[in-house]
């Protein structure tokens, strides 16, 4: 299958899987990469994490308890993103001339009366090497909003539900972004990353701009994370309505505030250190830990690549102004 390809057939049943890595040894029957197999996922499949308050720090996708209620009046979902940081794990192979391409989708699961389903599609252009500082940028180099990238217009979820899909892979040169829109003579082109998005758009859309990111490789690039897309709710309206009501049926919800992307291999350090993250830094470093040794190898994450995605929602009726 093509790197950028949207394939709204193919979905990772997050929730699912988060049910299987927690069944006791004598109930479990697969291991976690068995199970990973029976999902149709590889092991660069992301995973969503939702950054908390109290014990646990960071919560599983079926362990959200939406924060929104979502009713009649206000059935739906707006919502504003922000990439926070992008850490690359100490273990990646980033040499001087490293770039890569990131796109995260996010499609509505549901349409709007007979309108089609439409789908936000976010292109970014990052420097993984710093070459003034002559080493691996730093987390907190590539905190940029999304809201110019989609025109400052918020991303529309009917029903408060979402599909998620996000690709991160590794190039040489030449910069994409500056092939096709000359940034390097422009301010924008001194931005670690440089973002260009395409909001409200079919899917033959989505795959149509794919298509012509993927015809600027040269070589194949090397996977950074790359994904099946993960269903998601906003809003307890939305997990009712994927779960329809029973409370067997496990759901991925996620709520406003911090999310962090990894890879499904760093799913059970992530958990089990119970981080914090460190705003200022871009970093996450286990409990207990300060921020200047979060920086250091002694931090049990530090080999680990991960995004931090700041998420900003509110409810809303979409169908106000529709004709």
């Amino acid at each position: 299958m093509a790197l950028f390809t949207n394939d709204h057939n193919s979905l990772f049943d997050q929730a699912r899987w988060e049910a299987e890595m927690t069944l006791t040894p004598q109930k479990k029957k697969k291991s976690k990469f068995e199970s990973l197999e029976n999902t149709g996922a590889d092991p660069n499949q992301f995973v969503l994490l939702q950054l908390a308050d109290g014990d646990k720090r960071v919560l599983s996708t079926s362990e959200v308890t939406p924060a929104i209620d979502g009713t009649d009046q206000a059935p739906d979902i707006n919502m504003l993103l922000d990439f926070d940081s992008f850490k690359i794990g100490s273990n990646e192979n980033i040499d001087p001339k490293t770039k890569a391409t990131l796109q995260l989708k996010l499609g509505q699961e549901r349409q709007m009366d007979k309108l089609d389903k439409l789908f936000y599609c976010i292109n970014g252009g990052l420097d993984l090497y710093d070459q003034i500082k002559k080493r691996k940028a730093d987390p907190k180099d590539f905190r940029k909003t999304t809201a110019g990238a989609l025109g400052n217009k918020p991303i529309s979820l009917p029903q408060g539900i979402g599909e998620i899909s996000l690709q991160v892979v590794q190039h040489a040169e030449p910069k994409w972004w500056q092939r096709i829109f000359s940034f390097a003579k422009s301010d924008a082109g001194r931005d670690l990353m440089s973002l260009i998005g395409f909001g409200g758009i079919t899917e033959t859309a989505v795959n149509c701009v794919s298509g012509m990111l993927e015809n600027l490789f040269d070589k194949q690039p090397e996977v950074l994370f790359r994904s099946q897309a993960v269903k998601v709710a906003f809003s307890k309206m939305g997990s009712e309505e994927l779960s329809g009501g029973l409370s067997t049926n496990k759901v991925s919800c996620l709520n406003p505030g911090f999310w962090v992307m990894a890879r499904i291999a760093d799913y059970n350090t992530i958990l089990n250190e119970k981080p914090v993250y460190y705003g200022g830094i871009g970093l996450l470093a286990p409990e207990g830990m300060s921020e200047i040794e979060a920086g250091t190898t002694n931090n049990p994450f530090s080999g680990i690549t991960y995004a931090i995605i700041r998420a900003r929602m509110k409810q809303v009726d979409l169908k106000q102004g529709i004709l």
